[in-house]
């Protein structure tokens, strides 16, 4: 009897060292992404708190039986899951979530664009580069409702005004205030190199005010610039070309002395029409007197009377007359 207890008492302690193997299995690995080993990933026994991070270098142990499914979780990357099967290996490849919530940045801190309760409008680098312009200023039309970008001169690279909706007055400045990386901006905003801009955020609503005080009471202009990138080096080229060309052909233009002095006097031949009196005579008399006709300075032929430079049926200059001057 006591030999068939000792039996069952070794069998059922056999049972336990296999469960307990098997609930005590170390499952390892790496978790990195497209650009190598990911530290401070967490990785969870699914259903439960039990759970681990990797180090430095990607690497990670965690204990986890047969069946148990490890979720691994970080910022920025699609959440894995992955079943513990019979290896004690599994190296894990996050993918990049391309539908993170936008970050907005505002006065002193971030916060998500659901959780934003003002009205911020980004223009984006591709918004930017796809213009032609010689300021930041110019690059804002059209970009956002109830922003007004107005072109007051056509000398190249003076700034344009800008006009947001629903603020300023009638007698104070009405030009928004510009924040810099996060810096308000005083200076000209001609200084600042539109290929070095990577975002423009324009805030237009009582929240800019709240963030920035008075000086956000004509709206708020917040200008990120690019910053430099590890293990990429890039060289931009950027050209642009233009032809111009006249799409209608351009009027006859007067390239003739003669031609002008005959179209002059013509002129006042069909005024002397109007007025009911001689047109010839009117012509010839006022052709050169700088009143109804031209200044006598333009008189450069060898002529005492009109009626001897102009025909007057033809109404162009007679043949042969000659001139003063050469």
């Amino acid at each position: 009897m006591r030999t068939k207890f000792n039996g069952i008492l070794t069998l059922f302690l056999a049972l336990i060292v296999q469960i307990s193997f098997a609930q005590d299995r170390i499952i390892s690995g790496t978790v990195s992404d497209e650009t190598g080993p990911l530290p401070g990933v967490t990785i969870l026994k699914k259903g439960t708190t039990q759970g681990t991070e990797t180090d430095f270098d990607g690497n990670y142990s965690i204990k986890a039986k047969t069946g148990d499914v490890l979720v691994f979780s970080f910022v920025g990357m699609k959440t894995a899951e992955r079943t513990v099967g019979s290896s004690n290996q599994i190296s894990v490849v996050l993918e990049s979530d391309n539908l993170l919530e936008e970050v907005v940045v505002v006065g002193y801190g971030t916060t998500t664009k659901k959780a934003y309760t003002g009205t911020a409008k980004v223009v984006d680098t591709e918004a930017i580069q796809s213009k032609s312009f010689t300021n930041i200023s110019q690059s804002l039309a059209g970009e956002a409702a109830g922003v007004n970008v107005i072109n007051t001169t056509g000398q190249p690279g003076s700034t344009s005004t800008i006009r947001i909706r629903g603020f300023g007055s009638v007698n104070g400045n009405r030009d928004p205030l510009y924040v810099l990386d996060g810096v308000p901006f005083s200076g000209n905003i001609n200084s600042i190199n539109p290929e070095d801009i990577k975002t423009t955020t324009i805030l237009k609503d009582a929240t800019a005010t709240a963030i920035y005080g008075s000086r956000g009471a004509n709206g708020v202009i917040l200008i990120t610039t690019k910053s430099g990138q590890k293990n990429s080096s890039n060289i931009e080229a950027d050209v642009k070309t233009g032809v111009n060309f006249n799409f209608i052909p351009r009027y006859d233009v007067i390239d003739s002395a003669d031609e002008y002095i005959g179209l002059s006097w013509e002129s006042i031949y069909n005024q002397g029409n109007n007025r009911g009196v001689n047109p010839v005579d009117f012509a010839n008399n006022n052709l050169f007197d700088g009143t109804i006709g031209i200044n006598p300075s333009y008189n450069s032929w060898n002529i005492t009377n009109v009626s001897d430079l102009i025909d007057p049926i033809t109404k162009t200059v007679k043949p042969g007359v000659t001139r003063k001057y050469t």
